[in-house]
């Protein structure tokens, strides 16, 4: 951690260890028990916004750090900060309400401030009292002026758009924030606050690694979609406001560069773009591409299948980029039309052979029990086109109604859930919802079948192995896949 000359105060930002008797939950997506750790630069860019405010600021992340829970209730005994912030998803809200009930028990009435897409949605879920509170949407500006309020004790907490808390045994809910419309003017996440050599993905094979964000949202109107967790509390609140989705905000090709020569100076050597959807037109990611060739950086990102075309591709290879992931969720017409993905299966195919073909690694996501038309022999009939399209890697996942999105409302309207209602699971394992020719049980035989019939091929095994030629980025990878299959 750097040394601070002056501060007003110390903010803690902290991911805890799990206390729920699960696995530690990865909080950028959101969705799933993490493969493998990724640095969360949402709360990194909140922190670097309040340390130019001059505040003094410590970001633990308990997971990475091999926490447990006496490590945690260690550090709260001995701690001053003023105020701790947690960054929240739905399969992190157990864990970190008992976080919040450690925290009153080692150092009383301490403000903290939750923030994240389950805050957004569920914020009452997190008022325990009033020195809690819950950020709605973009948190970086909310957080800085809430910060100030509640350490000044300045009273103007009424005043601040974007917040719910809880004021005389009353639940108030402040009116949304807008939407920051120039993402130029935050400052790059704080990365020098964290462990840069603890977090990796084997899709590298190299350390550092870091992650980046260089766009919000996305226009598509996918009725399953849940994209990267900040982008979803962003869609969230909007929706509260509005109907439709949150336009696009994208940082300048300029900005971009600047960090990415940032990284290279700091001797990052990979870096992972989290956009829901990085390729926003030729001329914009052609111009990213060569500014960033010399680099030597490896990367890569998320994109969909329809954007992608001969010059981008070859645009992307000549940068660096080792891996683009797409979501595909079916080769079904049918199944695509009904989730609205809004293209088609040729794209896909094509999109898929046009990576390959320029030798960047694919990797696509694909969901199983997304539509009510899927069968058992639709489901099959997939995954065999998969393994002869070749890619590189598959994400496969229980479609899931997450409360906010369309297919949340039509199963609770038809009656699909298990639980008569959302209820936090592990996308990659475990359904939530049922058909009546389909139920809960067949979902999950079959996605267990779909990544064993992938993974578990020789070819794939001597493909993989052959890529990794670091014993700590082997042990890495290994570790992961076990964690995907098991």
């Amino acid at each position: 951690m750097l040394p601070y000359k002056s501060s007003k105060s110390k903010i803690t930002f902290l991911i805890p260890p799990p206390l729920d008797g699960k696995q530690p939950v990865e909080r950028v997506f959101g969705c799933n028990y993490g493969i493998y750790p990724i640095p969360n630069i949402f709360a990194l860019t909140a922190a670097a916004l309040l340390r130019k405010e001059g505040y003094e600021l410590i970001y633990l992340d308990g997971p990475v750090m091999k926490w447990k829970r006496d490590d945690l209730l260690s550090f709260l005994s001995k701690d001053d900060s003023r105020i701790y912030c947690l960054y929240t998803v739905n399969l992190a809200a157990e864990t970190d309400m008992i976080t919040l009930k450690y925290i009153r028990e080692k150092r009383g009435d301490i403000p903290v401030i939750f923030m994240g897409p389950s805050p957004t949605y569920n914020p009452e879920t997190f008022l325990l009292d009033e020195h809690t509170f819950a950020i709605r949407g973009e948190m970086e500006i909310t957080l800085k002026e809430l910060a100030e309020a509640v350490i000044k004790g300045n009273g103007k907490v009424d005043q601040i758009k974007g917040i719910s808390y809880i004021r005389n045994g009353l639940l108030t809910h402040n009116p949304p924030r807008e939407l920051l419309e120039e993402l130029d003017t935050l400052p790059f996440p704080a990365r020098d606050l964290i462990d840069k050599n603890k977090y990796y993905n084997p899709k590298f094979g190299v350390r550092p690694v870091t992650a980046m964000i260089t766009s919000r949202g996305c226009p598509h109107q996918c009725i399953y979609c849940v994209p990267n967790s900040q982008s979803f509390a962003r869609e969230l609140e909007y929706k509260k406001v509005t109907s439709g989705k949150p336009p696009v905000r994208k940082r300048s090709v300029e900005n971009i560069v600047e960090e990415f020569r940032l990284l290279k100076m700091e001797g990052y050597k990979a870096v992972s773009i989290l956009d829901d959807q990085f390729v926003w037109g030729e001329e914009r990611t052609v111009r990213i591409c060569a500014e960033i060739k010399d680099l030597g950086i490896k990367w890569g990102c998320l994109a969909r299948a329809d954007y992608l075309n001969e010059r981008i591709v070859k645009a992307l290879a000549s940068a660096n980029c080792k891996f683009v992931d797409i979501g595909v969720e079916s080769f079904d017409k049918k199944v695509l039309e009904y989730i609205k993905k809004g293209i088609e299966v040729e794209s896909i195919k094509e999109a898929i052979q046009l990576l390959k073909k320029h030798k960047i690694t694919v990797k696509i996501n694909v969901l199983i029990g997304a539509s009510p038309l899927e069968t058992k022999e639709s489901i099959l009939k997939n995954i065999k086109i998969i393994r002869e399209l070749e890619p590189d890697g598959v994400m496969y996942g229980i479609a899931t109604p997450f409360p906010g999105t369309e297919f949340y409302e039509i199963a609770k309207r038809e009656g699909w859930f298990i639980y008569s209602d959302y209820l936090p699971k592990d996308v990659r394992k475990k359904a939530i919802h049922r058909y009546p020719h389909l139920d809960e049980k067949e979902l999950e035989r079959l996605i267990r079948h779909a990544n064993f019939v992938f993974y578990l091929r020789p070819r794939f095994i001597l493909r993989n192995m052959g890529r990794i030629l670091n014993p700590v980025e082997f042990y890495s990878a290994s570790v992961s896949m076990i964690r995907k299959l098991f």
